[in-house]
């Protein structure tokens, strides 16, 4: 069933990218709402409370013990320069860079990543990904879906609707044992800190409804 799932949700986002990403260029991922701290997400009146016990998941164990790109380096760093040397999520901070969006979410306060670690990025068609890490405005509306201007730590993840920056609506389900992102992206590492964000490594790039 995950395997079926995969394929089709991995056939449908490449399809998205090929034809431009559904409303690109609309503007609406200046990033403004990542200014503003404390933003109403889709669950009203959430914000991260600090009160889960650190990052876990399987995935955690893929970064690094020590020095940069650890877990204890990037928290206390702004996420764009925190994931900057990251083994995970080394292909997210090109993204950013390529999007424009990296000094904007080092400056933001208090906002939620749900970061795509680097196989999500390598499960699609070179020549698609490659178009499309060109094309500056389709990849920062993009990547505006992953960020949410509100802290939310795992403890408010089932059964959230959050609001992201380009607009859409970010659902999640499940549970401790397993956190599920608009029904098919799975939270490898949930409740990693930087200095203003909290960071949920998610296993697929999530798609703009």
């Amino acid at each position: 069933m995950r395997g079926s799932t995969l394929a089709a949700v991995t056939t449908a986002v490449a399809l998205a990218l090929a034809l431009g990403a559904c409303g690109s260029g609309n503007g609406d991922t200046d990033g403004e709402g990542a200014q503003e701290s404390g933003q109403e997400s889709g669950r009203e009146g959430a914000a991260g409370d600090g009160s889960t016990d650190g990052p876990f998941g399987p995935g955690c164990s893929d970064f690094p013990s020590e020095g940069g790109g650890s877990l204890d380096a990037m928290a206390d760093q702004p996420f764009a320069t925190a994931i900057a040397d990251s083994p995970v999520l080394g292909n997210l901070a090109d993204a950013l860079e390529r999007a424009g969006l990296s000094e904007e979410l080092d400056n933001a306060e208090g906002v939620t990543v749900f970061a795509p670690a680097n196989d999500a990025f390598d499960m699609y068609p070179d020549g698609q990904m490659d178009d499309l890490l060109k094309d500056s405005g389709r990849l920062a509306y993009l990547l505006g879906y992953h960020v949410v201007a509100s802290e939310v730590d795992s403890s408010e993840l089932d059964g959230g609707v959050f609001d992201s920056l380009n607009g859409g609506q970010v659902r999640v389900s499940g549970s401790r044992a397993e956190y599920t992102v608009d029904g098919y992206a799975t939270v490898d590492c949930a409740d990693v800190r930087t200095a203003n964000a909290t960071v949920h490594v998610v296993d697929m790039l999530l798609m703009p409804s």
